[in-house]
């Protein structure tokens, strides 16, 4: 091998390393910070565009690992977010703002923290709904959890989750399974067996009634 063939060679392998340290190592830890610096200046919006502006930029940021997260911890600011305002159009701007990143993430369909993501995605229009009553979070959070069930059977978030809707929902055959399984499960769980209870009264008291 000659001289310059050796120095090519060298150079190839000095940008290869170089390549995996920036995208490997430096990418993923300047969108971290990038995060936290956007974190800690929350407070200082004045406004949802505001609000928006300042976590699209780590949001944003390209890196070969960390956006999944990025939106995960994102998604849990808007959950506060919703919590703390009753404003519809204000909710929906929250809920469009964090779907919009977190869509090629549930598109894929795969990942190490997927069921997390699937159950705040419900989270989120559950609450969404019961802030507004605009039927189409209660649908949305719907699909979220049976997706969720779908996966984990047996995970409780999703099986407490779908409970709440199918009694939103009026879903008598629903709300009965889900109470079974969580049950069984759970047979100390005297919360569910109370709101079971009650789901059933009501139930009773409508049939009466139409009779």
């Amino acid at each position: 091998m000659n001289r310059s063939s050796k120095i090519v060679y060298a150079s190839i392998g000095t940008l290869l390393v170089l390549s995996v340290a920036i995208y490997g190592n430096f990418l993923p830890l300047r969108k971290s910070q990038i995060l936290i610096y956007a974190l800690r200046n929350l407070n200082e919006s004045k406004s949802l565009e505001e609000f928006k502006n300042n976590l699209a930029v780590p949001l944003g940021f390209p890196s070969p690992i960390g956006q999944e997260e990025t939106v995960r911890n994102v998604a849990n600011i808007v959950v506060n977010v919703v919590q703390q305002t009753d404003k519809p159009e204000d909710i929906s701007y929250a809920i469009n703002f964090i779907e919009g990143y977190y869509k090629p993430i549930i598109d894929r369909g795969v990942g190490m923290s997927f069921e997390q993501n699937i159950y705040i995605l419900g989270t989120l229009n559950e609450l969404a709904f019961m802030k507004t009553k605009e039927v189409k979070y209660l649908s949305a959070a719907h699909d979220y959890f049976e997706q969720g069930l779908l996966l984990g059977p047996k995970r409780p978030q999703f099986l407490y989750g779908m409970f709440d809707v199918y009694r939103i929902e009026g879903n008598i055959a629903g709300v009965q399974a889900v109470a079974q399984q969580i049950l069984a499960q759970w047979p100390r769980d005297e919360r569910v067996k109370s709101a079971f209870a009650d789901f059933m009264k009501k139930v009773s008291s409508s049939t009466v009634e139409k009779k």
